[in-house]
This record gives structure tokens, C-alpha cells and sequence, in this order.
């Protein structure tokens, strides 16, 4: 399924200087009772040109400040929304840290009064770093649980320096509370520098991170033991090796502190009073991941589950820092992908930006669950990557960038409906993952590569080094033979390999082959085209189903075998279109593949006969394919005058013959399935007037099927015997007829009678109108013939169930007929069963009884003619039915039914040896004739 289109929420200005400006974008919190919120909104600062809000739910610009043009950024910045006490105000403070001109943390204050249409009071403050040389890498916002008559802003300001230096700061940056950097943070500050921040709420961290240790809990609080009452603020460093370009996880460190909420008034601190060492964590290596790139590492912490995120250029790693000792509780990586982004979704979910698709991954069973491809990420042209900030669980979007545009992924729709509840529907499931596991292209049918050896082998029936060799060496044949478009040394090919004996022949349909290699076949001879379109509204490029080369030996053996369907294709092709996946094709794709790939129709018509059965849909696109031709050839002149089809058929354009071939052949397969399927279909596929076409066509088969008029009658028309042919049953007239009518429905034939069709003269044709009612005359002359049948078989009911019990050898003389083929001359062995024709010939009896032609089938006698009488003897047949109604078997059943309960037992052998014995001669009565 794919991914939906991103949409964009704004286009965000350009740095001023373009080859070495950046964009850095944060958090919007709203601030009530020292209770920190996430809002629906990010802050974007811009080098050199502004600090923008952007609202996100409902796409829109909120607020924007402007900047020096030689300012530049150094982290994120972050923004507090808050109700001023007392105030029917709205105050919002935004803050970012600046690295040049000087170092310094600047702030916005924007205060709008309770009449909207009033303009904002807007000012700016900053504060000058000059204790400390390194950049600022963090900025966030403290709660002090001010009481609600203080005049004072009830945050503070906490700024991170890459060399371990931390300050707290008054929201209105006048002050300095404090500046310290920690003694734990100082014994590595030569060897390592902090690469990312966390700061996470005390309530939060008492749910996940603090559940299982209680006692940095009891540390984090200090003196306080009252709950909600100035609790503190937990901050998380996480801190890389110093100028080192591949990172191992064992280097890297992360120092948990407290940050108490309010701070006591006069007196020096001490450095437990400003900031508390809580624990130090060293992340354990991952199994195959020795090190990294440290500029492709992203950190993220996730409150809710205490997971500390780790994103890189290959996958993505979970880390539990709740537990004693920190454990990796999922890990995606693939080591043929290039990642640009990859972020947090849920404990089993992440969404990804690759070198060819963004799609959201499912962690546990390692599969793809959306995916969409990167050039349909606007903006489409360029190469430049998409990278994730943020995920709004309740709003259900992804937020990113690509370039300096900022686009929501919507990923509601991949969760069902959870309805009036809110807990959150269940994702991660194993039915949402089969079908979808991560792999190359070529990793289900590379038996070569030694990762994937042994799973190959059991998956394609493999047991030993020289069938992998063997089948090595018949893959890249194959892949040779279809970039050639070699059709004639691809059937080569597959011979040599299934074939077994001296004659390398084919397996039959009731020998094994491996589907596995089946599904191989079909992945070479299909493969999906990306079409272009001009629908910018849609979600992905348009796909189409196409056949790349087309080995005749080849494909008739996999349409014997039942191998060739749209099933197995759409499964070969699922699996060389990884690791994107393969949206639905949509209905005809199968049977618009095969008209393509062939204007004579001869192999769609192969793939409909096949043991197969086709879908109802595939099949109505068939019928409607075949209708429109016919319709489009069926003229007079093509019907009287013999020339006009060699004209026709000079442009490679199927005959007619093939034409009601295919229409009659697709009428019996859709026949056989149910009928409100059957006139769904047709109702979805075919046009009135193309369903009106299938009802006259069916009219023409009942017609020269004699189920309308009787055996003296001539049809009134001469019809053509290619339009007969195969010949349509009652039933499947019947029915199909029936389903026809319903899918036209009411109101169309409603509408049929409102509009006049007019002839070529302009004159109204009625052709409409009287249509039901000449079905209706038909379908009676119809089933009066059946009622009439239905007497006949009445009156020889005695004959019928005497001939149901014969059992005939029919099946093992076509098998000798067929073994003896060989040994026949050329022109007997074109047909077998001439020697059986020739001796019943002279059987049957050619009579002509009012008018009509009869087929007289007369009983062989005693001399093997068919001279009435009657004949005794075991060389005759005899011309009366035995009482029982039983043709007389040759060998004695192994069961027999008990006449009193009707139960069935076995015969022993003693039993049926007596018999045996006692159906030696023959044992009758003599009809007497005075």
C-alpha cells in the first residue's frame, strides 16, 4: 500500500548565505501550572533572516521576527506560549542561541491583548556569552512553579556548551542564576564533547525512565518529597568522542542530572544545589555495528518508554535507559540502504528516508508497511534529502523537511479506526508484516550470496552444492537471455534445467516443480512499467503491468502447469519491486498486459482455457476487450464477402474466428463463477451498450444451440460457424443472460426505454424497447424445449439409470490410443481414435424424418452387425434391460450393503470367491414367444 503524498505546510525562506547558512528548527510548548505541554507548532530560525512559528494542524505562518543579516544559529531554538495570571494577555517567548556576530542567547517576547484585531507588542532581548568560547548546542526552558501572583515568568532559560558548560538564565535574560560545569561532566571533557540534550519533565521520568530505580528518583528529588511540588527537571547529555570521525557506541556517554525546579535566595550555592550528578550510562555495542559516522548520528529521546533513539545512515537502535544496565530493545538496519533520516513512530513503527523511498517500517518483523518514492516527495526536482523532526501522535502526522520545504506525512490512515476510545489502536501486528519482510531485489532467488546460502536453499528445494551451482549457473542464463530479449535460448534454457531424461521433456501437470522457481519464471517474464501522468494530485506514479519477453515453449508449460495467473505474477513481481512495495494493480492489468504483448489475442485466449480460473474482474475485462472487437468487425461486408477478411488480417488484427473463440471461451469461465460475482463484474467493466452486445450474442447462441426452435425448423438467418464455436451451454446462456439483464439494473433499462435509438436514415429503431420482449418469447421457446426434453428423459428414466451404471473403459483406450500414436503412420497418427471410428461406422444409420436429419444408433449383434432381432449369447446384445436396472459387472465388489439397516460392510475374501465362482455362466430367465 502507499505511502500518501506529503503535503506541504509552508515554503521556508532561504538562508542569506547559501552555501554555508543552515536552518534549525524546534519545539512550541505551552506553559499552565509548571506543567510543560507540546503544542502543534515548530519554530524555525533561518541564518540571516528570521525566526518564523508555523502552525502545522492548520497550515499557516503564526508569527515571524526578524534577524541581523550576519546572525547565524548554532541549535535549535525553542518557544513558550502561556496565559498571562490575571491577564486576559498571550504571551510568547521565543529563544535561540547565536554563535556570530558573538555568542549570545537572544529572545523574543510577543504579547497579544484579548482583542485579536490589537497588534502585538513585539520586543527582543539578548544575553552575551563571554565566559566560554564554545557553541552553544542547547537551549531549553526550565519550570520554577512560581505562584500566580508573582509578576515573574514562571520558567527559566537552560543553555548547553559543546564543551560541558551549563547556565541558567531568567526568561527575560537579565540574570545569570548560575553557571557551572559539573565536576562528572569535567572528567571528560578532554577526551569527549556534548553532542545532544534532553530535557525531560520529572513526572514523565517517574512513569518510564525512573520506574525501575527508585533510588535515582529519591536523588532526583533532594529535600522534596512532596508530589508536584517544585519537582525537578531531568536533563540527559549525551556526549561523543572529541574530533573523532567514526564513533563507537562504547565511546559514548550519557549523564543523567537533576535540575531543580526553584533556587533559594541569597547565600553561594553549592554545585549539588545547582545541577545533581544522577548516573552515568555507557551504551553497549550492537552485534555488526563496530562504529559509525559521527556526522550522520541522530540522538532522540522518547519520555513515554525511557528509549534513547539512535538514527544512522543504515538503520535505527533503541535503547532502554529505564533498566540497570541499558539494553537494545529493537534495532532496523539495512546494509544495502542509505538513510538520510530515520525517526521514532511508536515501539514498533519508524519512518525512514532512503536513497529510493520513505516508507514506515515495522521494526519488529522487519517489513515495510507504507512506502512512497522520494521523487514524489515535493519538491520533485534535485536530490535533496528529506529529514524528520517530529511526530504528533494525536494529529497523526510526520513532520519533515526537504530543502526549505516543510512537509506533514499522514500517517492516521496506516491505524484502524479506534472509535470512541483513546487508547491507541495496536500497531506491530503479524498479519500486517507478511508479505512486506525487508530484502533486496534479487536476495529471494540469490542462492549464491553466502549470507543468504543456507535460507536460499531450503526456500528453492536445494540439497546439495551442485544444485546451487546448477541453478547459479541457470539464473544468470536467464538474465542474460531476458536483457536480449532471446526468447528462443530462454526456452533453451528452462528445458535443459526441468527437463529429465534424454529428450529433456517438460513436467506434466501432475509432477512436482518447485514454485519457487515457477515464480523466478514469471518474474523475468513480467515486470512493472512506471508510467507518466499529469495528475499532480496523485499519491504515486501511475504503474502498468507489462510483458517483457514472451518464450512460447516457456509460457505454454506454465499455463498447463496452472502456474500462470495474475496471483503468482503479482507475488513474483511483489518481491523483485522490494523494498518498496507493490501498491494493487488495477483491474485488466493482467489481461492489458497480455493484449499488448500480443495483437493476435492467442495468448490471452491460451491463459483464459488454462486450468487456472481467472478472477471475475480480469475476466469482464476480457469479455469487454473481446466485444469491442467483434463489434468493430462484425460488419456486412466482412460477413458476405470472403475478400474483406484477407484485407483485415493484413495488419496483424485477430480474425474473427479467434475473436468468438476468445468471447465464448471467456463467457464459460466466467460462468463458472457465482452469480452475483459474475454480474458485479460485468456491471463494473462493461458499458450499456457493450452489455447490450453480450445479450444479443447470447441470443445468437441460443438460437444455434436448437434450444429455440425445434429439430424441423431452419434458423431463419444463415450464421456463421465461427460464431458458434465452443458451443455455450443452456445453463451457461442462462445465466450469464441473467446477469447481464441485472447489471444493466433498472434504471437503465429505464433509461433505455426513454431514449429512442435512431438508424442510419434518422429514424427511431426501437431496438430497445422490444428487446425484452423478444428475450421473453425466446427464453419461452427456451424452456418449452426443456419441459419437452424433461418428458423425453421421463419416459426413458429405465434406460438413463441403466446406462449411468455402465462403466465404459473410454479413459484407457485414449491411453493406448495415445501410446500406439508412435507406431501409426503420419497421417493416422494426426488421429488415434480413426480405427474405433471406422469400427462403430457401420452402427450408425442415417435417417431423415420430416425434414429433419437423425443419427439412427443401432445395437451390435451376434456378427458384430447391427441387424434388429433379438440375439442370445455373450456376443450379442441383448435388447431387454435386466430387472435391477444394473449392467453386470465383471469382478465382484469389496463392499456390499446390509438391506435391512442399509449399512455398508466389507466382503471377505471367502465371500468373494464364492461369488466368483458363482458368476461363472450365465444365469437368466427365457422369455417365451408364442
Amino acid at each position: 500500500m502507499d505511502l500518501q503524498s506529503p503535503s506541504v505546510l509552508a515554503q521556508l525562506p532561504r538562508p542569506l548565505h547559501a552555501s554555508t547558512g543552515k536552518t534549525h528548527i524546534g519545539d512550541v510548548y505551552s506553559l499552565a501550572d509548571s506543567k510543560k505541554r507540546k503544542r502543534y507548532e515548530v519554530v524555525v530560525a533561518v541564518d540571516g533572516e528570521a525566526v518564523n512559528i508555523y502552525n502545522v494542524q492548520t497550515p499557516k505562518l503564526v508569527t515571524s521576527y526578524a534577524v541581523p543579516p550576519q546572525s547565524t544559529f548554532s541549535c535549535r531554538p525553542c518557544s513558550v506560549r502561556r496565559k498571562v495570571p490575571g491577564k486576559s494577555t498571550v504571551k510568547r517567548q521565543t529563544f535561540g542561541a547565536v554563535s556570530r556576530p558573538e555568542q549570545q542567547i537572544k529572545s523574543f517576547v510577543e504579547e497579544t491583548g484579548g482583542n485579536e484585531s490589537s497588534a502585538p507588542e513585539i520586543s527582543s532581548s539578548s544575553f552575551t556569552v563571554t565566559d566560554s568560547q564554545s557553541p552553544t548546542v542547547f537551549v531549553g526552558i526550565v519550570p520554577t512553579g512560581s505562584k500566580a501572583d508573582d509578576e515573574n515568568d514562571p520558567f527559566d532559560i537552560l543553555s548547553v556548551h559543546q564543551d560541558g558548560r551549563i547556565r541558567r538564565l531568567t526568561s527575560d535574560l537579565k540574570t545569570q542564576r548560575w553557571n557551572v560545569q559539573h565536576s562528572a561532566i569535567a572528567k571528560t571533557a578532554s577526551t569527549h564533547e556534548v553532542h545532544s540534550c534532553f530535557l525531560v519533565e520529572f513526572e514523565d521520568a517517574k512513569k518510564a525512565l525512573f520506574k525501575r530505580r527508585q533510588d535515582l528518583a529519591a536523588l532526583a528529588l533532594g529535600d522534596f518529597t512532596s508530589s508536584g511540588v517544585d519537582e525537578p527537571s531531568v536533563l540527559l547529555l549525551v556526549s561523543h568522542p572529541t574530533g573523532s570521525e567514526r564513533v563507537a557506541l562504547k565511546d559514548v556517554k550519557v549523564q543523567m542530572f537533576s535540575v531543580p525546579s526553584s533556587i533559594s535566595s541569597g547565600g553561594a550555592l553549592d554545585e549539588s544545589q545547582r545541577l545533581r550528578h544522577l548516573l552515568t550510562i555507557d551504551i553497549p555495542d550492537v552485534t555488526g555495528q563496530e562504529t559509525f559516522d559521527s556526522n550522520g548520528l541522530q540522538w532522540n529521546f522518547h519520555s513515554g518508554s525511557a528509549g534513547l533513539n539512535l538514527s544512522f545512515e543504515r538503520g535505527f537502535i533503541n535503547f532502554d535507559l529505564s533498566q540497570y544496565t541499558p539494553t537494545v530493545t529493537s534495532q532496523f538496519i539495512l546494509d544495502n540502504e542509505r538513510f538520510s533520516s530515520v525517526m521514532r513512530i511508536s515501539p514498533q513503527s519508524v519512518i525512514g528516508a532512503g536513497q529510493s523511498l520513505v516508507a514506515l517500517y515495522d521494526t519488529q518483523y522487519q517489513s515495510v508497511q507504507r512506502s512512497i518514492a522520494v521523487d514524489n516527495v515535493p519538491p520533485t526536482s534535485g536530490s535533496v534529502p528529506t529529514l524528520f523532526l517530529g511526530y504528533f501522535a494525536k494529529l497523526g502526522i510526520a513532520v519533515a523537511t526537504k530543502g526549505n520545504t516543510l512537509l506533514a506525512f499522514d500517517l492516521s490512515t496506516s491505524q484502524p479506526p479506534s472509535g470512541p476510545s483513546l487508547k491507541r489502536p495496536r500497531d506491530g501486528l503479524l498479519i500486517d508484516a507478511i508479505g512486506r519482510g525487508i530484502g533486496s531485489s534479487t536476495a529471494q532467488w540469490d542462492a549464491g550470496s553466502k549470507k543468504h546460502r543456507t535460507e536460499s536453499m531450503a526456500t528453492l528445494g536445494l540439497t546439495s552444492p551442485e544444485q546451487v551451482e546448477r541453478w547459479n549457473k541457470f539464473t544468470a542464463e536467464l538474465n542474460k537471455f531476458t536483457q536480449g530479449k532471446d526468447t528462443v535460448d530462454f526456452d533453451r534454457a528452462v528445458q535443459d534445467y526441468f527437463g529429465s531424461g534424454d529428450s529433456k521433456t517438460l513436467p506434466t501437470p501432475g509432477q512436482f516443480v518447485h514454485p519457487e522457481t515457477t515464480l523466478f519464471l514469471l518474474s523475468k517474464i513480467f515486470s512493472i512499467k512506471e508510467t507518466e501522468t499529469n495528475d499532480k494530485l496523485s499519491a504515486s506514479s501511475s504503474l502498468r503491468l507489462t510483458v517483457d519477453l514472451w518464450p512460447k515453449q516457456t509460457c505454454d508449460w506454465l499455463v498447463r502447469l496452472g502456474q500462470l495467473s495474475l496471483s503468482n505474477v503479482e507475488i513474483a513481481l511483489r518481491r523483485s519491486f522490494k523494498p518498496r512495495i507493490l501498491p494493487s494493480l488495477p483491474t485488466g492489468s493482467f489481461v492489458q498486459a497480455l493484449i499488448n504483448a500480443d495483437n493476435s489475442l492467442r495468448n490471452l485466449i491460451q491463459a483464459i482455457r488454462g486450468p487456472i480460473l481467472m478472477n471475475p474482474d480480469e475476466l469482464a475485462y476480457a469479455l469487454k476487450h473481446f466485444l469491442n472487437m467483434a463489434r468493430s468487425r462484425s460488419s456486412i461486408p466482412a460477413i458476405t464477402d470472403p475478400t474483406t477478411e484477407t484485407n483485415d488480417n493484413s495488419d496483424n488484427t485477430p480474425p474473427l474466428a479467434t475473436l468468438f473463440l476468445g468471447l465464448n471461451t471467456t463467457i464459460q469461465k466466467l460462468h463458472s463463477h457465482p452469480a452475483p460475482a459474475t454480474t458485479s463484474a460485468l456491471r463494473s467493466a462493461l458499458a450499456r451498450p457493450e452489455l447490450t452486445s453480450l445479450i444479443h450474442h447470447l441470443r445468437i447462441s441460443l438460437a444455434t444451440g436448437g434450444f429455440t426452435s425445434r429439430f424441423t425448423e431452419k434458423p431463419p438467418v444463415p450464421i456463421l460457424i465461427d460464431q458458434t464455436r465452443p458451443a455455450l451451454s443452456l445453463t451457461t446462456i442462462t445465466d450469464t443472460l441473467i446477469a447481464a439483464v441485472d447489471a444493466i439494473g433498472p434504471s437503465g433499462w429505464i433509461a433505455a426505454a426513454g431514449s429512442l435509438s435512431l438508424s442510419a436514415d434518422g429514424n427511431p429503431t426501437g431496438e430497445e424497447q422490444s428487446l425484452i420482449a423478444d428475450i421473453k418469447s425466446e427464453v419461452s421457446a427456451a424452456l418449452a424445449g426443456v419441459q419437452e426434453a424433461t418428458y423425453m428423459k421421463g419416459v426413458l428414466r429405465e434406460y438413463l439409470r441403466f446406462t449411468e451404471t455402465i462403466t465404459t473403459s473410454k479413459p484407457s483406450k485414449q491411453n493406448n490410443a495415445n501410446k500406439s500414436t508412435a507406431l501409426l503412420p503420419a497421417d493416422d497418427a494426426t488421429n488415434p481414435q480413426n480405427t474405433e471410428d471406422d469400427s462403430s461406422a457401420s452402427l450408425i444409420r442415417h435417417e431423415k424424418i420430416n425434414g429433419a436429419d437423425l443419427l439412427v444408433y443401432t445395437a451390435a449383434g451376434a456378427d458384430g452387425t447391427g441387424e434388429d432381432g433379438y440375439v442370445d449369447g455373450d456376443a450379442g446384445a441383448n435388447r431387454m434391460l435386466p430387472l435391477s436396472l444394473k449392467a453386470a459387472s465383471a469382478d465382484v465388489g469389496k463392499t456390499k450393503v446390509k438391506q435391512s439397516t442399509g449399512e455398508v460392510k466389507n466382503r471377505s475374501h471367502r465371500e468373494m470367491g464364492y461369488l466368483r465362482r458363482k458368476a461363472v455362466g450365465k444365469y437368466s430367465f427365457e422369455k417365451l414367444i408364442v
